[in-house]
Parts: C-alpha cells; structure tokens; sequence
C-alpha cells in the first residue's frame, strides 16, 4: 500500500487528506495523473467550483456598499422632506 495525498478545496479552505491505495491502482494514477490533460482538467473544475463562490461574494459586497450609499442619501435628503411637509402643512393650513 502506498499513501496518496490528495487535495480537496472546500469554501476555500484547503485540506490535505492521506489515503491508502494498492501499488496498481496506485500506478495506474500516476500514469494519468502525469498526462497533460489530467491538469487541465482539475484546473478548470477548481475554476468552476471557485467561481460561483467569488460571484456571490462580489455581490454580496455591491450590496453592501449599496446600502450604504442609500443610507448617505437618505440621511441627506431627509432634512429637505421635513422642509417640504412642513411647507406643506403650512399652505394646507392657510399661514
């Protein structure tokens, strides 16, 4: 039996697991794991797992600068709407 290590990325945390193989079975991933197409491969399915993840952060991020931007002009803009009612009230009332 031979350990193999292999990596696993999971919410971007990397892990490192140790497993125990038979010799041919063993050889037998090496010999496909040494081939050109097999890092390709692992490369694009750990850029296809990533990137939803980044995606969501992103936006999570927008929406938080977001709300605070509407937060800034609300708080600007509420001085100018108490004005506007109390002109209002004050046509409505006649003084």
């Amino acid at each position: 039996m031979v350990p193999l290590e292999v990596l696993a990325v999971y919410e971007k945390k990397l892990r490192e697991a140790t497993i125990a193989v038979q010799d041919r079975l063993f050889l037998q991933t090496k010999e496909v794991i040494e081939g050109e197409s097999f890092a390709r491969i692992l490369s694009r399915n750990i850029l296809m797992q990533e990137q939803p993840n980044q995606i969501r952060e992103a936006m999570m991020k927008g929406y938080v600068e977001m709300s605070h931007i509407n937060l800034m002009i609300a708080s600007e803009c509420l001085h100018a709407e108490y004005e506007a009612q109390h002109m209002v009230e004050r046509l409505v009332s006649g003084g």
